[in-house]
């Protein structure tokens, strides 16, 4: 249910009170106390204060301007985070889910680190940028309920399958050797015809490209999936993009950022934080430990020496089944070098042994290999393959239980907020 004030005047009623109360300046009581309700959801009350508050902490969280202008820009969105919050808190009461005073000093911390603050500085920090505590850990405190909420409501339900896992391995073997891009999306995606999503959205890339952090911005105005993390979506490749977004980040640079993109979606800004191609293992980091059985060629001597020397180290490739036969056929034919190589990366051999050794399994021995002095048989004892850039198994399991996990998550919300009694006030 709303008033019947119309939506522009609503708009700059509450922009000056938000303007002038930010800025220093004091506002008619009259006006205050008419505006003293910014919304009623359900049976709580969201002042023109606490929306205050909040435009506080997301223009500096954001690195916006502290202008009235922005103030006019942001405020209709930090309203419905507002009422959104609300509503999360509401039903984790009904559910009897309970937020500890453990829970926000965890949450703290890792808001320490994530920004790199002195342990223990949450509070004093976000005073000193003038900002209540208050404001944030009541925004903890809603982040806090809703994701116990939802992991009890859809622990159940929420199921990754083997064929989903080996779906996501399939595709990211297909894109072997392709561009594989480290994106952040800000959708825009609103319930409201009072929003013109492509105007807002042009002015957060405005604001973005003027300094504007996209981490804080996602966190408070996207309706993605993503907003939780800042809006990073991690790695991908250009097919999961969709061909809209595809076709703009093939044009950006690492750091760049879109305008909008019109997508089935609703509006979306991108950000391109890297790009890399996407790689299997490289065989040249993989350790291995090798011996051999070495065999000299006399100075001065002829090519019969040298087809004799070539002829036992055949026969040395072909007779010895472990490393300890190495060491045993190393002693019966008085090889005069040690036969232990020790562990080394592929890579780091010299390029005749790079060659011979590159491809073989542990156990594995090499056809003799022609040196200066003679002739060498090597056997790898162990080896140790390096990691792929390809993530495993666990890895894409819990990113796909993520995403479901986000898109009941949404849902839910949506099917809370259609049954609720909000009241907009301004």
């Amino acid at each position: 249910m709303k008033r019947p004030v119309p939506v522009m005047m609503r708009y700059l009623l509450v922009a000056g009170i938000l303007a002038l109360s930010i800025l220093g300046t004091n506002a008619p009581a009259l006006a205050q106390n008419a505006l003293r309700i910014a919304a009623i959801v359900n049976d709580d009350i969201i002042t023109v204060r606490d929306l205050d508050e909040r435009v506080r902490m997301v223009i500096v969280a954001s690195n916006l301007p502290r202008t009235a202008q922005t103030y006019q820009r942001v405020w209709p969105q930090v309203l419905r985070s507002l009422i959104d919050e609300r509503l999360k808190l509401q039903e984790a009461e009904r559910l009897s889910i309970v937020v500890t005073e453990a829970d926000i000093e965890q949450a703290k911390r890792t808001m320490e680190q994530r920004n790199k603050l002195a342990p223990g500085s949450f509070d004093r920090s976000l005073r000193n940028d003038g900002i209540s505590p208050d404001t944030v850990i009541e925004q903890m405190r809603a982040d806090i309920a809703w994701a116990k909420l939802v992991r009890r409501r859809f622990q159940s339900t929420v199921e990754v399958t083997i064929d989903e896992i080996d779906d996501a391995l399939d595709r990211l073997e297909r894109n072997k050797g392709a561009p594989q891009y480290r994106i952040r999306e800000i959708v825009l995606n609103i319930d409201d015809p009072a929003v013109d999503e492509e105007e807002l959205a042009k002015r957060l890339v405005q604001q973005l490209r003027s300094g504007a952090q996209f981490d804080a911005i996602a966190r408070e105005f996207s309706t993605g999936a993503t907003a939780a993390t800042g809006g990073d979506i991690g790695w991908t490749t250009r097919e999961q993009l969709g061909d809209e977004v595809a076709a703009r980040v093939d044009e950006m640079e690492p750091g760049d950022i879109s305008e909008p993109i019109r997508t089935i979606f609703g509006y979306q800004v991108i950000q391109l934080t890297d790009r890399r191609i996407l790689s299997g293992p490289d065989p040249l980091k993989a350790k291995v430990t090798l011996k051999q059985v070495f065999l000299p060629i006399p100075p001065n001597s002829g090519a019969d020496a040298e087809a004799s020397q070539r002829s036992i180290a055949l026969a040395v490739s072909e007779t010895a089944q472990s490393c300890d036969d190495m060491d045993v056929l190393a002693t019966e034919l008085d090889s005069p070098a040690g036969t232990d190589l020790g562990t080394v990366q592929v890579g780091e051999l010299s390029p005749t042994l790079r060659e011979a050794v590159a491809g073989l399994k542990e156990g594995e021995l090499t056809k003799p290999i022609r040196l200066p002095s003679g002739f060498s048989t090597i056997m790898i004892c162990q080896r140790e393959e390096p990691e792929s850039d390809l993530p495993g198994r666990d890895e894409i399991a819990n990113r796909l239980r993520a995403i479901k996990f986000e898109t009941f998550a949404q849902r839910y919300l949506r099917d809370i907020r259609r049954d609720a009694f909000i009241d907009t006030r301004i």
